[in-house]
């Protein structure tokens, strides 16, 4: 059995790896995320994930490499970032306020036998409709400026009691669609 190496220093990436409890190690891919800006979000995705498995290859053609990349999009395509300076976290979690999102996550998983296997899994988030009182009972302690739109998922967001439902892979949301991943894996014997 090949190692496996995860091509991230995500924590959410490596907190779902932990839960898999398959042997890993982590070795971030350091790619210019730009260069693709300009296609649909779900190639973009797909690509990204692509070329930061290729630059692990480099170093490590023997091992199973398994790497991703998520970006949070509205129905028009329109992408949510990270906050930056200056962005109001107030305003652009209130803009969630009854809307679905869509989470594209591109997931590649290397191996010398299979080549390069990649896809996009797509999950959708939809909030509940929310007040702004809730809004701000809720992120008056929390650091929304380090989330996509401003509302997290995961449990140690307070975002995550305002989701009315979420469709699509369930780990995929969180950057890293596991069922993908073992289905590439199982094809190389690599889970047991």
């Amino acid at each position: 059995m090949s190692s496996i190496i995860l091509a991230s220093e995500s924590f959410l990436k490596m907190f779902i790896f932990d839960k898999s409890k398959l042997p890993y190690e982590t070795e971030p891919a350091y790619i210019d995320e730009t260069v693709y800006d300009n296609l649909p979000v779900g190639e973009r995705v797909a690509k990204l994930a692509e070329s930061k498995a290729a630059k692990i290859v480099e170093t490590n053609p023997d091992a199973t490499i398994i790497s991703a990349d998520t970006l949070t999009a509205d129905a028009n395509g329109n992408v949510y970032n990270k906050l930056s300076h200056g962005d109001d976290p107030f305003a652009a979690a209130m803009n969630l306020s009854g809307k679905t999102i869509d989470i594209y996550t591109g997931c590649c998983v290397y191996n010398k036998t299979t080549g390069y296997n990649t896809k996009t899994i797509k999950s959708s988030i939809t909030y509940r409709t929310f007040s702004q009182q809730t809004l701000q009972r809720l992120i008056e302690s929390d650091n929304a400026a380090i989330r996509s739109g401003a509302l997290g998922i995961f449990y140690d967001s307070p975002g995550f009691t305002l989701i009315d439902r979420i469709e699509g892979s369930y780990t995929g949301s969180f950057g890293l669609p596991m069922e993908f991943v073992y289905e590439q894996l199982d094809k190389v014997e690599q889970v047991i």
